[in-house]
């Protein structure tokens, strides 16, 4: 046996390393697309804003990506790591500038120091935020499977694309929000009401809302299915959508239709 003057001791330093254990805060991840503006003072006293996008990658205590000023405007950057709480790192571009970053319960704060500049930047979590061509894509999907299950009666699935809080803004049924929207999808499939929804070629628009989602927009046309095959050109309308990522899916929480004709 130990003897009892040993023993003591070593209990109380576990005891004092699982309490240590248990309170230390995790270290913070800077991994993500992160959406703000990055304020640049010049030695002359001007101040120049501009909006700030980065894209972080990291493991353990190594991070890259890329900083610049839109998601389609971007330099890598060079030494990224973490030190102790802060992240640090190299940009080349812009004359060079380094960047001293730390996480805070919003996002991410920091200064950067160039030749004759300092600067503070401040960004917020954005995940729908990715390169147009990507963006265009993904809502082009989402919008594909959110009126194929409204074409096909699956109120399920045409749900998961609806947020909680959908605001519906039509000229002709008025302002309507996701329980109604749901009900008229049902009442409509039960009354053999079937439409398919296809999209005027070159109307399409789609904008990124850094740190939020996306607007899309355009020219659209549903077509009312007979249970014979054929169809008829049911309405045309003009459309204006807001969608949001904040779930990990895209989701619509603002519809505007408008111009039915």
């Amino acid at each position: 046996m130990f003897p009892v003057r040993v023993f003591v001791p070593a209990i109380i330093l576990l005891a004092s390393l699982a309490l240590v254990a248990q309170t230390a805060p995790p270290s913070a991840s800077f991994a993500g697309t992160w959406f703000g503006e990055i304020v640049i003072h010049t030695q002359d006293g001007k101040a120049m804003h501009d909006t700030a996008v980065l894209v972080l990658e990291q493991q353990g205590a190594s991070v890259t990506g890329t900083l610049g000023r839109s998601i389609d405007q971007q330099s890598p950057f060079t030494d990224g790591r973490i030190d102790g709480s802060q992240l640090r790192l190299h940009l080349a571009a812009a004359g060079g500038m380094d960047f001293v970053l730390q996480r805070d319960n919003a996002g991410i704060r920091g200064t950067a120091t160039g030749k004759g500049v300092t600067a503070e930047l401040s960004a917020n979590p954005a995940p729908g935020l990715v390169p147009q061509a990507q963006l265009v894509q993904e809502i082009s999907d989402a919008s594909r499977r959110l009126f194929e299950a409204f074409g096909n009666c699956d109120v399920k699935q045409y749900a998961q694309f609806l947020d909680r809080d959908l605001e519906f803004y039509q000229d002709r049924t008025g302002k309507t929000g996701y329980d109604e929207n749901l009900q008229a999808l049902k009442n409509r499939c039960a009354e053999g009401i079937r439409l398919r929804r296809e999209v005027v070629a070159d109307s399409l628009i789609v904008n990124a809302v850094p740190g939020y989602g996306a607007i899309e927009a355009g020219t659209h046309r549903f077509f009312s299915r007979q249970t014979d095959g054929s169809e008829h050109l049911d309405a045309t309308a003009q459309f204006t959508n807001v969608w949001t990522k904040a779930s990990g899916q895209w989701k619509l929480v603002r519809i505007i239709s408008f111009d039915h004709h």
